[in-house]
């Protein structure tokens, strides 16, 4: 005789769901869509975090691009204290997009919550703002700057939408959360 506990089991004949388990299934999800679509923009920034940190592995440990070869061949035979400044003025570079890849990965999975996340949202609302406004002058003030960081046409046009696309979906998400607070505040 089959064990009852066998029985219950989903695929087996004669299967029924639980009250709980279908008051989990028709639990609704609210905002699944936006909270997606709003993690986006960390996304992009975390790969191109990844890009800018093999690509300054590439050029300043290989030397890939340059003529001075790789960073021990370099040093050797140079003096020491000559050596130690070079390198950590090497490094430098090195942590600004390995802390912001983790910052990226940081937003990311706490985007991705159901939880408001209000501050979090205002305060990436403000700083899309602020590299929106930083794009618009220095395309009207600083053409000469635009163009020698690569940064003008169909390249500035990409990153304006992108970032106006991040602060969008910021404030969105600032408003559903509101929302969702107002709706507690109501139902306690």
């Amino acid at each position: 005789m089959p064990d009852p506990s066998e029985r219950n089991r989903p695929g087996r004949q004669g299967w029924t769901p639980s009250k709980e388990e279908v008051s989990a299934a028709e639990e609704a999800h609210p905002g699944l869509v936006l909270r997606l679509v709003s993690i986006i923009p960390f996304g992009l920034i975390g790969a191109f975090s990844v890009i800018a940190i093999v690509a300054w592995f590439a050029a300043i440990v290989f030397g890939a691009g340059t003529d001075r070869g790789t960073l021990w061949a370099w040093a050797a035979g140079r003096p020491v204290s000559e050596v130690v400044t070079q390198v950590a003025l090497a490094i430098v570079p090195g942590l600004i997009p390995v802390a912001l890849l983790v910052l990226c990965i940081w937003a990311t999975v706490r985007g991705s919550s159901e939880s408001p996340a209000l501050y979090l949202r205002l305060f990436t609302a403000i700083v899309f703002a602020a590299a929106a406004l930083a794009l618009v002058l220095g395309r009207v003030q600083w053409p000469e700057f635009m163009e020698s960081i690569a940064l003008n046409g169909t390249e500035w046009w990409f990153a304006f939408v992108v970032v106006a696309y991040s602060m969008s979906m910021a404030h969105l998400r600032v408003r559903r959360g509101r929302r969702t607070l107002a709706v507690e505040d109501a139902d306690g």
